[in-house]
């Protein structure tokens, strides 16, 4: 029964009540009260008499409904002001608005739904803070380590440039190449965490809908190069990738650039967090409209707390005991470039099991 309906029964037998009350009470005086003892009351008298009763019992029936109907809604509001103010706990006085039997007295049962709404939104509020601390405690050790790996790379260029501005030493070209290379290298790791930022921000500016140059290519050779790209780099020469696709061509529409950045982010976490000798796998298969991207590996595995956040900004989880590398943002940049594609990407992972994500993406016609 809704509120309001509920509402309009109880003020209604609430007045019906006053009324037979309030008659009741004129007849038991009138006639049977005042000659029991003794009173003979005029015509004028007893319209006086009447009017007082009438007036003291509609006192009582304003004071009766105000109680009745108003204590709760100052229940309610005292709850309301509570939470507006970042409290999101029940009130204390909570246990006075049931009975022995723990139901609702009669009165707050009246407001049974803005009760439940108001329980609900607490608990949801309540969360949302929890996770919001989450987040910004994550943010802030986010920066911290934004912040080193940004100024590890700048400790070393410095080093360098200074070896080869001292004046002191005299340094073969050997020597003076292998400073430089070490220096551009460097270089290239402060210009990717950089573009991981201006490319997260990049996205949030565009709410998620960046303007992507899509075009139809062959999603199976395009995955083909990539892995080949990442298992000539240093960091995979200990790794062993392999790659299988059915069919051998599927066409899908989307931007090279962004889906070079989504295939290198996932196989380079796979060797980042897994130790050498590791199988890494990618497979492409057609499943009815979709072109499918699978990239898996047999390594060390996440646990579920790492699975759960795997694709949340800031969240730096690593499966090894080495320091967490990159910026946090890898995973995040995948999920936000996968949306854009209107594709989706999901990841399954236990601890010695190895990791799997999969993404869905739609094909195209090429006709």
């Amino acid at each position: 029964m809704r509120i309001k309906t509920r509402f309009t029964i109880h003020l209604a037998l609430g007045l019906v009540l006053w009324l037979l009350g309030t008659g009741i009470s004129i007849a038991i005086i009138v006639e049977g009260l005042l000659p029991l003892l003794g009173f003979h009351i005029s015509m004028d008298d007893e319209g006086l008499i009447v009017g007082g009763i009438f007036g003291v019992s509609t006192l009582l029936c304003i004071a009766l409904f105000g109680w009745y109907f108003g204590g709760p809604i100052g229940f309610l509001m005292s709850w309301i002001q509570q939470l507006s103010r970042d409290n999101y706990m029940e009130p204390g006085n909570m246990a006075n608005i049931y009975n022995r039997t723990g139901k609702l007295r009669m009165r707050y049962r009246l407001y049974k739904e803005v009760l439940q709404q108001l329980q609900s939104l607490g608990s949801t509020l309540q969360a949302n803070e929890v996770e919001r601390n989450r987040i910004e405690q994550a943010k802030q050790e986010w920066i911290a380590g934004i912040s080193h790996d940004l100024k590890t790379p700048l400790t070393y260029i410095r080093g360098y440039s200074a070896l080869l501005l001292n004046e002191q030493y005299e340094w073969s070209k050997e020597e003076a190449m292998s400073f430089i290379r070490e220096m551009d290298g460097k270089g290239k790791h402060m210009e990717e965490l950089i573009q991981d930022l201006s490319l997260v921000t990049q996205l949030h500016s565009a709410e998620g809908a960046l303007p992507l140059q899509k075009t139809m290519q062959d999603i199976v050779e395009f995955t083909k190069r990539a892995v080949a790209d990442i298992s000539n780099t240093p960091q995979a020469s200990s790794y062993r990738l392999h790659f299988q696709a059915d069919p051998s061509v599927i066409h899908v529409d989307f931007d090279m650039k962004y889906m070079q950045r989504i295939l290198q982010n996932i196989m380079m976490n796979s060797i980042i967090h897994n130790p050498e000798h590791t199988d890494i796998y990618v497979e492409i298969e057609e499943t009815g409209e979709h072109a499918t991207i699978r990239i898996a590996d047999n390594g060390v595995g996440m646990p579920p707390h790492t699975v759960e956040h795997v694709f949340q900004q800031y969240f730096r989880g690593t499966t090894t005991d080495a320091a967490s590398e990159g910026t946090g943002l890898g995973m995040a940049i995948v999920y936000k470039l996968i949306q854009a594609h209107n594709g989706t990407i999901t990841v399954k992972s236990e601890l010695s099991q190895g990791t799997s994500f999969t993404i869905r993406l739609l094909k195209s016609n090429p006709h």
